[in-house]
């Protein structure tokens, strides 16, 4: 079954079969209600992701197979991801509105030329700008690229060029955090500049979130791990707050999701501060609290996944707290 060569469709009732071979029960589940969820609920590929947040045998007659894992423990863990995407979600998008929010009123505290600053944006670097026009003429023009939701805006402003409060609307995340980094070093704002980093995580997380892609299944020591440095400011206001440079600090960060989450709860804390957005985000962030705690018991017994949940939740004490 696991061959390259196989390519072949398998039953639900087979891939349940085949999962019995690799040493998972279906105690918290049964063999039926396992075979019916990956038929009509989840497909396999999804749900079969958690498994490798299991420990294996290394050695002995049980060789390759799983520790004290239950297909029901594969079923909580992939709702349980449900319930952080959802809400890293609408906060990722959050973060990005009121970022978009705080460059245009900064624009206008530095006496900006609404025009100019996209001019002289545009005209940074000639392939920028080719990149950039080229983007926009294809979304504000008849065809199949045409942008129903910001086309008729693209089209207004094509002849004369675009305002910033017009160009914020229309450009996509990742060209704003370059936008961000732009607006940074025209006003000398080193803060600006480090914060561009984070923003580009937080652009990062949304497109995963945005796409319904796992998250969970990446919290162990063997995922994916960040080649760039936590910024200072993301630090310097976990110390403050409570959540101190330590081994296990500074080991969690270093894990490529849990350094996106970071830096969207962070965002969050530095960004929606209208006291609305942050009781709608604290009571996101507090279901997700009461999601993790309900699949500690399935957890591995290793306590590996169950210590990536805790930092999650020291994150959200300081920078999502509950509010009362």
């Amino acid at each position: 079954m696991s061959s390259v060569a196989d390519k072949k469709l398998h039953t639900a009732e087979q891939l349940v079969a085949h999962l019995k071979t690799r040493g998972v029960a279906f105690e918290l589940c049964s063999e039926a209600d396992a075979a019916d969820y990956l038929a009509t609920a989840n497909n396999y590929l999804r749900a079969c992701s958690y498994r490798k947040l299991y420990p294996v045998h290394t050695e002995g007659p049980k060789e390759g197979k799983y520790i004290g894992l239950d297909f029901g423990a594969l079923i909580k863990l992939s709702s349980v991801d449900r319930v952080l995407r959802t809400a890293l979600r609408d906060i990722a998008l959050d973060v990005e509105h009121f970022a978009r929010v705080r460059l245009l009123d900064r624009a206008v505290a530095e006496g900006e030329d609404g025009y100019a600053i996209v001019s002289d944006y545009d005209d940074l670097d000639s392939r920028n700008r080719s990149r950039v026009i080229r983007g926009l003429l294809w979304r504000g023009k008849p065809g199949d690229s045409y942008d129903e939701y910001s086309g008729d805006l693209i089209a207004h402003y094509m002849d004369e060029g675009y305002p910033l409060w017009v160009f914020l609307e229309v450009i996509e995340f990742g060209r704003f955090c370059d936008l961000w980094l732009f607006c940074a070093k025209r006003w000398d704002d080193h803060s600006m500049v480090v914060s561009h980093y984070w923003l580009k995580s937080i652009k990062a997380l949304r497109n995963s979130v945005c796409h319904n892609s796992c998250i969970i299944n990446g919290f162990s020591s063997c995922s994916d791990r960040v080649n760039f440095r936590t910024p200072d400011d993301m630090l310097s206001s976990m110390s403050r707050l409570g959540l101190k440079n330590t081994k296990s600090r500074r080991s969690k960060l270093r894990n490529l999701r849990v350094a996106h989450i970071a830096a969207a709860l962070y965002g969050s804390y530095e960004f929606c501060t209208r006291a609305s957005t942050c009781f709608r985000h604290a009571d996101a962030m507090d279901s997700v609290r009461r999601a993790l705690d309900e699949v500690r018991p399935i957890c591995p017994a290793d306590g590996s996944l169950a210590s990536y949940f805790d930092f999650i939740m020291k994150l959200i004490d300081i920078w999502a707290p509950k509010q009362t």
